[in-house]
């Protein structure tokens, strides 16, 4: 297939490029600067809608992984906002003008509320599936909602095959001081900080194999709306603390559990279900925090 990925010369992008030339498919890198690695490359502005129609035209599929990564960057909150959302627009929009059957969408477990946020929020059950409200408060966690958003409507009304990868924060080369650190705590089992994250994490590769993955994944026949989305991460929280524990230790109470044996099989299991990604797109995490050193970065 001809996939375009969006931010293909970024962290992320360049790993998704890789992976995807592995698996046999045309890629060319829609971005403002050319990639590293050896792919066809389009320069293209997503703010501009006619900018982003000329360079999807003829794919058969878009990644879409462009966008101000989080809100830490010194950016003001409505240029993320902004530039996320309009920009997540633009490709959905670009790819229904252009016929393009499939966007796979870059999303993020911010999107949840329970990533990036300003206030403490209780899940109503653990571990979290796609089926959990979903309630983003700031600005960064708002523009992947509402890019995910966009991508569901567009499918209802344009029949446009769309899937959504929430995932977690992603230990790419620019994470990889704060990645090590972490580990360092855990193999000393430190459990130290605010535990706000619920010690959710994965690597770039494994990201890049759920990009492959959603591009691979056959709609079954007769899909009313072909939308999925679905929660990548490390198969364990970040932390030597049990799960369970942790988020009692966190929030004060630990949630219902919905699915017992979830975390019977592996105390420290992510707080965020990964098995419909497993069930659906064929896919699970390869790499754990213990044998870091055998990460890419």
């Amino acid at each position: 297939m001809k996939i375009a990925v969006t931010g293909g010369s970024g962290a992320i992008g360049a790993y998704v490029c890789d992976e995807l030339i592995k698996a046999g498919h045309q890629v060319c890198c829609l971005d403002r600067r050319p990639p590293k690695l050896q792919a066809e490359f389009h320069p293209v502005d997503l703010g501009n809608l006619e900018d982003t129609r000329k360079a999807v035209a003829g794919f058969d599929q878009i990644v879409h992984l462009a966008a101000i990564p989080d809100p830490f960057g010194g950016d003001l909150p409505e240029t993320v906002i902004g530039a996320n959302t309009v920009s997540s627009y633009n490709v959905f929009e670009a790819a229904r003008l252009e016929g393009v059957r499939r966007v796979v969408y870059g999303c993020s477990d911010s999107s949840t509320g329970f990533g990036i946020h300003h206030v403490k929020l209780v899940p109503e059950y653990v571990p979290i599936d796609e089926e959990h409200p979903l309630w983003p408060h700031e600005t960064y966690s708002l523009s992947k909602h509402f890019g995910e958003r966009i991508g569901a409507n567009f499918a209802r009304a344009f029949n446009l095959e769309v899937i959504s990868l929430r995932y977690m924060w992603v230990w790419t080369k620019r994470a990889e001081a704060a990645a090590r650190e972490t580990v360092a705590r855990a193999r000393a089992g430190v459990v130290a900080g605010a535990i706000d994250d619920f010690g959710g994490h994965i690597a770039v590769r494994d990201v890049a194999r759920g990009c492959a993955a959603a591009a691979a994944y056959k709609f079954p026949p007769g899909t009313k709306v072909p939308f999925e989305a679905f929660f990548l991460a490390a198969r364990n929280t970040s932390y030597a603390l049990p799960t369970l524990q942790l988020l009692e230790r966190y929030l004060g109470v630990c949630p219902p559990v919905r699915d017992a044996s979830y975390y019977e099989g592996n105390p420290h299991a992510s707080v965020y279900d990964i098995r419909k990604a497993a069930r659906l797109l064929g896919w699970e995490p390869k790499f754990d925090w213990r044998e870091l050193e055998a990460w890419e970065f």
